[in-house]
């Protein structure tokens, strides 16, 4: 199941960056906030991530001010809420799958979200669209489907930028997440510092 498994790597470096929730009835009012609620995680399904991050994660941007990882503390201070709804389909479960993903689209359609990426292999389909209020990003959303196999939604909300999003996904030895977002470079003016520690370990190894 690769595409749950590309989900869970998102999910991970989405954790990372959560903090300063507000509150469900507040999130209602951002313009970034796409509401997932109404979407029913089957029974039958055998893989399930249903995540709605409370505000305990806010201790992870006192911990990183601590620390002095001020890249890590600017992240955490962008996003206010991260809402996952993921989950494994069958072949029975695919109709109401693929309902769910074309009510989203519709609705990112008709409030004028902005697609960056679309990508197709087979049957399998990711989308990442972003929100923006006037000139700031506001919302993300991420749509994951393979039918006979795996639907996954990803809403971010909050005071975001990419370009962060990307520097540090770039830390994580997740490959898949690193490609997903470097396909964003030169969009909106994002820029990706390609330089790595890896260049110059390879350099002090050469001179051993």
């Amino acid at each position: 199941m690769k595409t749950l498994r590309t989900t869970s790597l998102m999910t991970l470096m989405l954790c990372l960056l959560s903090a300063g929730l507000t509150l469900a009835q507040d999130l209602e009012k951002e313009v970034g906030f796409i509401d997932l609620e109404w979407i029913t995680i089957p029974e039958e399904a055998t893989e399930i991530q249903d995540i709605d991050l409370g505000p305990i994660l806010g201790d992870l941007a006192k911990d990183a001010r601590e620390k002095g990882d001020d890249a890590l503390f600017q992240a955490l201070g962008m996003v206010r809420s991260i809402r996952v709804k993921s989950f494994s389909v069958d072949e029975g479960g695919d109709q109401a799958a693929r309902e769910a993903v074309d009510k989203i689209a519709a609705q990112l359609k008709k409030d004028d979200w902005k697609r960056l990426i679309y990508m197709k292999d087979g049957d399998e389909t990711v989308s990442v669209n972003t929100k923006y209020d006037g000139e700031d990003l506001v919302g993300l959303m991420i749509v994951t489907f393979e039918p006979g196999d795996s639907v996954a939604f990803v809403n971010v909300v909050g005071d975001l930028d990419l370009g962060t999003l990307i520097s540090l996904a770039k830390e994580m030895d997740h490959d898949s997440i690193e490609d997903m977002l470097e396909g964003l470079e030169g969009i909106d003016g994002i820029e990706i510092d390609h330089d790595d520690n890896d260049d110059d370990e390879d350099d002090d190894k050469g001179d051993i």
